[in-house]
């Protein structure tokens, strides 16, 4: 990877485990343009806040319900959707507060809405998203286990799946694909297996992308100066 980057403040958002987000920690020899100046978890005991202590990253928690933005089990969709707006404002204000230069969706399970993407966009800085799956397939959650299913039932096309990096825009797992990794699937291979193999190419797939959309963030920089 070319290291005559200039340094980079990342934010890193997730949800859970944060072996992606350990990816990136492991890779400072790698990247050493690249600093994490936060991590931000929307869950409370996602082990990826304990990755990011272990580092000595500062860390955030940011939750719809423990903040506040609507109770435990509202079922009201005018009100939560209301609430995840706010949320998501409060989210951009967070985030923008360490001043990053890209900000990194490693298993973030949150939608992210213009509430919090057009403050950013405003601010020319980029929100990019890990998503296992192939551009316009299997958008949203559960994206491994819909493939496999789709492919013991013969309808997943070549039978194969795969990985991106994208820029993340309001329609979900939509957005511009800045890498993208086919993977086959085969017979026989639990869905076990299948997760195991592929968050094995995330780990690898979440640098390319992020080291990608970097140059392309200061080269995007230097021809609007």
């Amino acid at each position: 990877m070319p290291r005559d980057l200039p340094p980079t403040k990342a934010t890193v958002l997730i949800s859970g485990d944060g072996s992606n987000l350990q990816a990136l920690i492991d890779a400072a020899p790698l990247m050493p343009h690249l600093k994490i100046v936060r991590v931000i978890s929307n869950k409370a005991g996602a082990n990826g806040l304990n990755r990011a202590k272990a580092a000595s990253i500062p860390t955030a928690y940011h939750n719809l319900v423990s903040g506040k933005y609507y109770a435990a089990g509202e079922k009201d969709p005018a009100v939560k959707a209301a609430a995840r707006e706010k949320y998501d404002a409060d989210l951009a204000k967070i985030v923008l507060a360490d001043s990053p230069d890209i900000v990194v969706c490693a298993g973030w399970m949150h939608i992210l809405t213009s509430k919090f993407l057009d403050p950013l966009a405003e601010k020319n800085v980029p929100v990019i998203n890990l998503h296992p799956a192939l551009p316009k397939q299997y958008d949203g959650a559960n994206a491994i286990e819909r493939a496999y299913d789709d492919y013991h039932k013969g309808k997943l096309e070549n039978d194969t799946t795969g990985i991106m990096m994208h820029y993340v825009i309001s329609e979900v797992d939509r957005g511009e694909p800045i890498v993208i990794r086919k993977i086959q699937c085969k017979t026989p291979e639990t869905l076990d297996e299948l997760k195991t193999r592929m968050h094995s190419q995330e780990h690898e797939l979440i640098l390319e992308g992020t080291q990608l959309a970097i140059s392309d963030l200061w080269e995007k920089r230097s021809k609007s100066e």
